[in-house]
């Protein structure tokens, strides 16, 4: 599963009241196209892409990226007419700021599903930082420190005396 990336993108449902208000206000020197246009290149410039370790929320003037591991709540909004189309925005908050995911389908789903990445991100880094933190073992010890005193041993840097003595503290 790694390096997988998932793009998803707001439904245009999200923007339903801006749609309506460009078919009512078309006739009139047609604002209503220009409203329709505007909201369509806005809808198609955002973008959210999550991978196994971030989420990246980008529209055309801005980017913002969070690491799952920070995320701590996701709230999800819907207003009445999301509900009836199924769609909403995430508000994924860390302990420092909150990057919303406008338009979202299956808001619910995908807020646990995020939830749930989030929380095995935080375990995998946990065993890694663990992992990292195990001291290796004496008898790995000894035999690194019984190679170094063969090389040595080996150069003529010590003598066959001084060998066989240290090499007696090893093999006890």
């Amino acid at each position: 599963m790694a390096g997988k990336k998932i793009y998803l993108n707001p439904n245009s449902k999200h923007h339903f009241w801006w749609y309506v208000a460009g078919i009512l206000l078309t006739p009139v020197l047609g604002l209503g196209i220009y409203l329709i246009i505007k909201k369509r290149r806005e809808i198609t410039s955002i973008t959210c892409k999550i991978t196994d370790q971030t989420i990246t929320v980008t529209n055309s003037t801005y980017s913002q990226t969070i690491d799952l591991v920070n995320i701590n709540h996701i709230d999800v909004h819907k207003r009445w007419i999301d509900k009836k189309f199924g769609i909403g925005t995430l508000s994924l908050q860390t302990g420092s700021r909150t990057v919303e995911m406008p338009g979202m389908e299956n808001p619910q789903n995908l807020a646990n599903l995020i939830m749930k990445a989030a929380e095995s991100e935080r375990i995998r880094l946990q065993k890694l930082k663990e992992s990292r933190q195990k001291k290796p073992t004496n008898e790995n010890l000894t035999k690194d420190k019984l190679d170094y005193l063969t090389g040595l041993w080996q150069q003529g840097l010590i003598s066959n005396e001084d060998f066989e003595e240290e090499r007696k503290h090893f093999e006890s």
